[in-house]
Formats: structure tokens, C-alpha cells, sequence
């Protein structure tokens, strides 16, 4: 099929965010005690800490999922439609996908000696069944129970198939523990785990993290200690530039200047895509369910400039399919790997003028109805890169006839404006998720369609279709990959040719490594994680990979 006239075919398609490869350090830094150098984090913005290792609470501390409590299995974006066994050694449905069921590693023990088994799993999703606080998945469960002691079955009241990576993700936490506390509000400053790590010493300053003695997979963790120093944002690009962090997530103006020249040998970053900043219009009312609209206006944005000005040139401009690269290379559809979008004024004028609408002598145009095209455009004003995208786009589409007034509200009001649909533009991020279904599904699914100003949890431009809703409903109902594909193919030629949302960037997975004392993180030519420290489960998969420098 012939590419619509909003993209042009580049030779090669450019992905992911800048990369500086890593290079081996000169020497092993050892500890005081002779062994190998703790592995330093800043994974958040925190200048104070309070003890809260619930993997179930919300303000739970940086590593309790991940280093301290493990998934049944890995499931990450970066490689999609893959699990590595891990808990569980294996995950099986039965024919209509309402029924899981886990075989589990043999020989696993908490840490306080007490055996991990299929009673403990069973216990997890029966408590997220009944505490939907807990259930972050918000998995339909009916009910869960343990057949033998490694081989626990959980059935669900409907298909599951699209949701594997996230049930394969799912935290088990211990039976004799949780069944004593409120498993929302228990703060658990003393955790029982089944992970690479225990709590070692607890501080509002810092807390670290120690080798778990009785860890099942000891022999793949070469990292004895984990230390997470508070920071505040000053404080944590001293410490970056001082070279104090072995592993970070944040964003750092000038990273080249702060960071990397002061040891390019051992200093990089790297931030691949893990979702999108988009433009969104409200497709259910007038002039946006008008698609020519949408597709002028998306021509008329100068999205490189919007990254090299708002974002420092970190992110990329978002591929048209609406796919976070390089996650999703692999379920990209043939026909669009080589499209990108195209920024052209005079064309996305001409094609305004095709579709009707009129440009005033004042420079303005208005739609077919008559009415002046000058709308607002809500970000929250305390999102500084948002606020400078805002005044990017008033420029740009004033080119084309459209007026747009950047209005600066609070997070909270920009939050229920979205929600509402009561905006006429607005800027909104969306999250990758774990397959491309979880990211097409919140662009476009009818499930979370209500009434006129009634607010959505999803799909916030309500964009409603029966062909998208048909495709989602394949993906949703097969475990074969070449019938996802298929359903994948139809779903990134809607957002191509209709944008039910108009993707301007990609969004990054902030990461810096030094690997100055420690080896082994993920990089453009490995990327076999997301290497932000708050990344779960990649955090597991990058700790265990991980070797002391040479």
C-alpha cells in the first residue's frame, strides 16, 4: 500500500536516543572489607527516606520490586513476546486463556528459611483479588489455588492471553507474612524475600541493600551490595558529575558537559523510547473527528525542533505507527519500518484549503462551520519541557492558519481536563507498557468509552472505532504470534492513516552508567533491558548481569 502523503521514506530509519558505548575500567575498586565495591543508585528525587518495602504500596522505596521481591517470571519490552523463567519455570493457559497455570522452581526459600511454594503464589492473587488497591494489573481474578506444592493455578473470568507479560511479571510475596497485615497499609520495614538482596541497614539518608545468603540464583549476582543515597536535584548532578553513581536515572541538562567529559572512558547514557509525548485532540467533537485535520496538523509540526529545543536533542521525534523504538522494532509492520514523519507547512496549508477550511485576511482560519480555528492548549505549568513544547507549537501551527493559546494550569486541573475530555488540545504521555497491544489499547480501545464529560481512565483523545476495537479483540483472543502480528499490522496502520492520537516524540527511559567500578549494563548494541534503575523487572535482569570492572 502507498504511504499517505503526511510521511516521507527515509534511506534509514534513525532509533532510540543517543548511546556512548561503555568501556572496561582501568582496575577493580574493592570495598573496605577487600570484596567488590557496592553498587551505588539513584533511581528518584528523594531528600529524605521512610521505611516502606511493601512491593503493593505506591510510595514503596526504590528496589523492593526487583532486588528485594522477584516476579514469577521476566517479561520486558525490549524483548517482546519473550519470558524468562524465573519463580516459575513455566506459565501455561488452557485453551480459552481463562485459566493459568505456574509451574515453579524447585528449592526457592524466603529468607527467613521459610520454603516458597505454590501456596504463596496462590495467596498473592487471591489478595489482589480481594484488594484491588493491590492488583495494579487490575486482572480479573475468580480465584486461585495451589495443586501441589510447585504448581499453582489461577482462573480468571476472562481470556488472558494478552495480559501474559503482565501475569508472568506478577510480585509473590509470603503467605505467612502478608496473611497477618493489611497488605496495602503495612509498611513492611522488615522484609521477608525471595530476592538477590535483604535490607542491610535502613537511614533517611540511605539505605542499602546485602547479599541474600539463601538467594536461589546466588551464583548469577556478583553484586554484594546495593546502596541507595538520597538526593535532592542538585544534589544528584554533584554526585553524577563526581562520579559517585554507578548506575542512575534522571534528567541532566548538558549530560555531555556534566557528566560524560569528566570520564568518557567510563560515562554514558543511553535513552531508548519507553512510550510517547502526544498532542491530543478530542476526536469525539468538531473540528477534530475531521481526520484531514488532524493529519495537516501533524504535518505542520516541526517535531526535530521540538526535540533538539524542548528536549535537548535526548529523544527523538515518535515514529509514525506510535511504536517506542527500538522496544517494538520487532512487531513493526514491513510497510511502515521506513517511514517518518514529515514536517511541511506549505503542504499541510494546501491540504487545510482542500478540506475546507478557509484562511481569514488575518491570518487565521476557520473551519467549514465558520468558526475561528483558535483553541487552548492545557499543560500542566510546572512540566518545564511541556511548557516549552507549548510555546514550539503555538509557532509552528500559526503557520498554517491555526491559533493556539498555551494555558498553564495545575497538574491536578490538567489532570481532570484530561480525564473529562473537557480540553480542546492538551499535551499527554503514554506509556509503552509490556506488549504493543497495553499501548494501542489505551489509544484507541471503545472499553473505556463513557459519556460526554464523563471522565475515562484511558484512550483520553476517545477515539472510538470498530476496526480498532475488532483488531485489539484478535490480538486479545490468540496465543499465535503470527495472528497478533496480523491484528498488530491492522492497529499500526490506523495510527498511520487516522492518528487517533498525534504522536510528536518519544518519551525516554532516563539512564547513565559508569562503568568505572562495575560492567555489564545494557546499552544500544545490548539492549536487553530498559536500564532506568526504577524499571522493574529489567532492574533484576540488569543487577544479575552485572560483573565487577577489570
Amino acid at each position: 500500500m502507498k504511504a499517505p502523503k503526511l510521511f516521507r521514506f527515509a534511506a534509514v530509519l534513525t532509533v532510540g536516543a543517543l548511546a556512548l558505548s561503555a568501556c572496561s575500567a582501568g582496575g577493580e575498586d574493592v570495598a573496605d572489607d577487600g570484596g567488590v565495591a557496592p553498587l551505588t543508585i539513584h533511581a528518584n528525587t528523594a531528600t529524605t527516606y521512610q521505611p516502606n518495602f511493601n512491593p503493593f504500596a505506591p510510595t514503596a522505596l526504590q528496589g523492593t520490586k526487583g532486588m528485594l521481591y522477584e516476579p514469577l517470571m521476566i517479561a520486558t519490552p525490549m524483548a517482546t513476546g519473550e519470558t524468562t523463567p524465573w519463580l516459575a519455570e513455566s506459565l501455561e493457559f488452557n485453551e480459552d486463556g481463562t485459566e493459568a497455570t505456574f509451574v515453579l522452581r524447585e528449592g526457592v526459600t524466603w529468607s527467613d528459611g521459610e520454603a516458597f511454594d505454590a501456596e504463596d503464589v496462590a495467596f498473592t492473587f487471591n489478595l489482589m483479588r480481594d484488594n484491588p488497591a493491590a492488583n495494579a494489573g487490575a486482572f480479573d481474578i475468580a480465584a486461585a489455588e495451589a495443586v501441589d506444592e510447585n504448581t499453582a493455578v489461577v482462573k480468571f473470568n476472562k481470556s488472558m492471553f494478552a495480559f501474559q507479560a503482565a501475569l508472568a511479571n506478577t510480585i509473590v510475596v509470603p503467605e505467612h507474612v502478608f496473611s497477618e497485615v493489611d497488605p496495602v497499609e503495612f509498611t513492611n520495614d522488615n522484609p521477608v524475600v525471595t530476592g538477590p538482596f535483604v535490607l542491610d541497614q535502613f537511614g533517611q539518608q540511605l539505605y542499602t541493600l546485602k547479599t541474600n545468603e539463601s538467594y536461589w540464583n546466588a551464583d548469577e549476582v556478583e553484586v554484594e551490595q546495593v546502596r541507595y543515597p538520597a538526593s535532592s536535584d542538585q544534589t544528584f548532578n554533584s554526585s553524577l558529575q563526581a562520579g559517585e553513581f554507578d548506575w542512575s536515572g534522571g534528567f541532566v541538562a548538558n549530560i555531555e558537559k556534566i557528566y560524560i567529559e569528566k570520564d568518557p572512558e567510563h560515562r554514558a547514557y543511553w535513552y531508548p523510547g519507553d512510550g510517547l509525548v502526544n498532542l491530543l485532540v478530542n476526536t469525539q467533537s468538531a473540528p477534530f473527528d475531521d481526520v484531514a485535520l488532524r493529519e495537516a496538523i501533524s504535518m505542520a509540526i516541526d517535531r526535530d525542533q521540538l526535540s533538539e529545543v524542548a528536549m535537548q536533542g535526548y529523544t527523538p521525534a515518535a515514529h509514525p505507527t506510535g511504536l517506542p523504538l527500538p522496544a517494538y522494532e520487532s512487531v513493526m509492520s514491513d510497510e511502515y519500518a521506513d517511514v517518518e514523519f514529515e514536517f511541511d507547512a506549505d503542504d499541510a496549508n494546501t491540504l487545510l484549503d482542500e478540506a475546507g477550511y478557509a484562511m481569514g485576511s488575518d491570518g487565521v482560519r476557520t473551519t467549514p462551520a465558520g468558526e475561528k480555528m483558535s483553541y487552548s492548549l492545557q499543560i500542566p505549568s510546572s512540566y518545564v519541557d511541556w511548557v516549552t513544547i507549548s510555546s514550539l507549537l503555538q509557532e509552528q501551527l500559526a503557520e498554517v492558519g491555526i491559533v493556539l493559546e498555551p494555558q498553564g494550569v495545575s497538574f491536578e486541573a490538567w489532570l481532570e481536563a484530561r480525564n473529562s475530555g473537557n480540553y480542546q488540545m492538551t499535551i499527554a504521555s503514554v506509556a509503552m507498557g509490556l506488549t504493543p497491544y497495553t499501548l494501542f489499547r489505551s489509544m484507541m480501545s471503545s472499553e473505556y468509552k463513557t459519556g460526554a464529560g464523563e471522565s475515562v481512565v484511558s484512550n483520553y483523545n476517545r477515539y472510538y472505532d470498530d476496526e480498532a476495537d475488532a483488531l485489539l479483540t484478535a490480538f486479545a483472543s490468540t496465543v499465535d504470534p503470527a495472528a497478533q502480528q496480523e491484528a498488530l499490522d491492522g492497529l499500526e496502520q490506523i495510527m498511520v492513516e487516522q492518528l487517533p492520537v498525534i504522536p510528536m516524540l518519544q518519551s525516554p527511559n532516563w539512564f547513565q552508567y559508569n562503568t568505572e567500578r562495575w560492567e555489564g549494563f545494557p546499552t544500544a548494541e545490548d539492549p536487553y533491558a530498559l536500564g532506568a534503575p526504577f524499571q522493574f523487572p529489567d532492574n533484576l535482569l540488569v543487577v544479575t548481569n552485572l560483573t565487577p570492572a577489570k
